[in-house]
């Protein structure tokens, strides 16, 4: 039993670190979209996507982690920066006509 308390706790503590991480992620895609909204740039960039894709294919495989797996939660984690990106872009526009 002493076992699965200690996997237990490794598993909280590198989801915390996942989260932890995440939000790093966020704040980097806010300030992203700032840059292309001041740029007049699209939100979606699909070379960029596609060569993160790669990167992920690579690793996951190197790793032997599912590549399904891999992908979702990358899918998942571009679909977010692009909320914030447009959300940001939503509220510079607002802010400019007030």
């Amino acid at each position: 039993m002493k076992e699965l308390k200690d996997l237990r706790s490794k598993i909280m503590k590198l989801t915390l670190e996942i989260i932890r991480l995440s939000g790093e992620r966020l704040i980097l895609a806010k300030k992203i979209g700032e840059i292309k909204a001041q740029n007049n740039m699209p939100i979606e960039d699909p070379l960029v996507e596609q060569e993160l894709r790669s990167k992920v294919i690579d690793l996951s495989q190197k790793h032997n982690i599912d590549v399904n797996f891999s992908l979702k939660l990358l899918n998942f984690l571009i679909e977010e920066s692009k909320r914030v990106q447009r959300n940001n872009v939503m509220l510079r526009k607002y802010k400019r006509h007030m």
